[in-house]
């Protein structure tokens, strides 16, 4: 059901505003920090979770019209697709909101992985070192995120969605805080506890996971500098005003426009000869006006091959001889009479 309804939005879902105001709560968010939604929409939910606090907020979101509105809301929105279209320096968030899409991607070998896995591998290592992971997925999916989760985080919990929003998609958040290293033997006691936790019904894990409560946790200041955040995408919407104060624009309707043409006198009166030479030429196209005619005139020069057959009498052989031959034409169409005149 969740694959399906992803599919309908474009893998957009937002997280309602009764979870947003929810997980606001809990959190304490240091001056300076720094948060991600590597699938921001509109922005409203990191906006929301922001709200209060001069922490810079940073999105991406590959719908170009959800762009417009959440740089709106928002400090810094790339357009991108957030796998792929990205350049994003690694530790400096002190928080990262994934709301992935819902969908499995098949890969060229027909194996299927589930994007949401995708994207936690990818902006795990976006979360510097303390700082913590607010992942929003459907509970029967965290056994393709356990290893992740397990191997990278620690003080982790996994709270189900308050009811009736749960019942949609079964939905659960699981907070996760980003630690240099975590012991295997707990990581593999985490691993199995996620993998367990898919296993259940949807009201066998509403009924055994916690709610989202007021337990805070501290959004840390940023202590790394964001040296890149960046799209290989390029937004029109950016391009156009640096184009325009680069002066590249300007210098390219130069270039493109047609240039004044300069009249040349000769030093002396053309000859018949001359005339000719320029009409085949193709100096000369164009409209002429003069002794009650008006005549389109077209010259050029092709290029023909000659083939001349020789008899040797000692040999009683024939020789074959190509010559090329350059043959003047000018043709006129006389728009009085709408005939056409050709000259060689």
């Amino acid at each position: 059901m969740a694959r399906l309804a992803s599919k309908e939005k474009a893998g957009f879902y937002p997280t309602p505003d009764s979870v947003t105001k929810k997980i606001k709560n809990m959190l304490d968010v240091e001056a300076g920090a720094r948060m991600l939604d590597p699938c921001c929409g509109e922005g409203k939910t990191l906006s929301a979770l922001a709200e209060g606090t001069n922490a810079g907020t940073y999105g991406v979101e590959l719908d170009h019209n959800r762009v417009q509105e959440a740089r709106s809301r928002l400090k810094t929105v790339q357009w991108a697709d957030s796998l792929v279209e990205m350049r994003i320096t690694s530790f400096v968030f002190g928080m990262v909101y994934l709301n992935p899409p819902y969908d499995y991607e098949v890969a060229g070998d027909e194996k299927s992985d589930r994007l949401e896995a995708r994207f936690l591998r990818n902006y795990a290592g976006k979360i510097q070192v303390g700082g913590w992971l607010v992942l929003v997925i459907p509970f029967n999916v965290l056994r393709h995120c356990s290893k992740i989760l397990s191997r990278g985080f620690k003080n982790l919990r996994v709270c189900a969605f308050p009811r009736p929003e749960f019942d949609v998609f079964k939905q659960c958040v699981v907070l996760g805080q980003r630690s240099e290293l975590v012991h295997k033997d707990k990581a593999d006691i985490a691993q199995d506890q996620f993998d367990a936790i898919s296993k259940l019904t949807a009201d066998e894990f509403f009924k055994q996971a916690p709610q989202l409560d007021d337990e805070q946790i501290t959004i840390p200041t940023a202590k790394a500098p964001l040296l890149h955040f960046s799209s290989y995408r390029v937004d029109p919407e950016d391009a156009i005003p640096k184009v325009r104060q680069s002066g590249v624009l300007d210098n390219l309707l130069f270039e493109l426009s047609p240039k004044p043409r300069n009249m040349i006198r000769p030093l002396a009166p053309l000859e018949n000869g001359h005339l000719s030479l320029l009409l085949v030429a193709g100096y000369m196209n164009g409209g002429i006006l003069g002794n009650d005619q008006s005549l389109v005139i077209k010259g050029e020069t092709v290029k023909q091959e000659m083939v001349f057959v020789a008899t040797r009498e000692t040999e009683k052989s024939l020789k074959h001889m190509y010559r090329d031959k350059y043959v003047p034409t000018i043709k006129a169409i006389d728009m009085t009479k709408a005939e056409m005149v050709v000259i060689r």
